[in-house]
């Protein structure tokens, strides 16, 4: 006697029975696995990542935030929709040149450059799926991509502030903890 992939005890007369149970059991469990982790990022159903209240020329919003590199590679890629009023902020360590595409990005969104001050020092429109690259003119610490248009449906123009609080990890290299 001896033991199958799933635990059952198997005996020499149901071994092949029992053998292609074990293994019709596990490609289907692998296939579940797979479909409902393609099926999550693929389908327009990604978790929704940390968020964080921001606020926009006066206005207050709860963005989901992009802070590791992963995070910054995923970004709102594979969505279907975006909420008028959600969006994603992508936060760097430090104010570099910073470089964006659509390449898997379903949904038109607009992109405001932000400098470590708060300070939008530039807006663009970004069309779905396109490899054109949109890299901001001078060195920012924040990006933040909204639904196309916000920017211009809530007359949010370069120069207005975006008042942006402290992640723990930006606190704690700070000192602020």
């Amino acid at each position: 006697m001896r033991y199958g992939c799933a635990g059952i005890l198997q005996r020499n007369g149901d071994m092949i029975v029992n053998r292609k149970r074990n293994r019709l059991f596990f490609v289907l469990l692998s296939v579940c696995v797979v479909y409902n982790g393609i099926h999550g990022v693929c389908c327009g159903e990604p978790k929704r990542k940390d968020v964080l209240p921001i606020h926009v020329a006066g206005m207050e919003l709860e963005v989901e935030v992009a802070i590791t590199p992963e995070d910054h590679m995923l970004g709102l890629m594979y969505r279907d929709t975006l909420e008028d009023n959600e969006g994603m902020l992508f936060i760097f360590p430090k104010e570099e040149i910073l470089s964006f595409w659509m390449k898997d990005t379903r949904i038109p969104l607009s992109i405001a450059f932000i400098k470590a001050n708060g300070r939008i020092v530039q807006i663009e429109s970004m069309k779905p799926h396109s490899l054109d690259t949109h890299v901001s003119e001078e060195k920012v610490k924040y990006a933040l991509e909204m639904k196309e248009e916000w920017f211009k449906a809530h007359k949010v123009k370069v120069g207005d502030t975006v008042k942006i609080p402290l992640t723990a990890k930006e606190k704690k290299t700070a000192g602020r903890d």
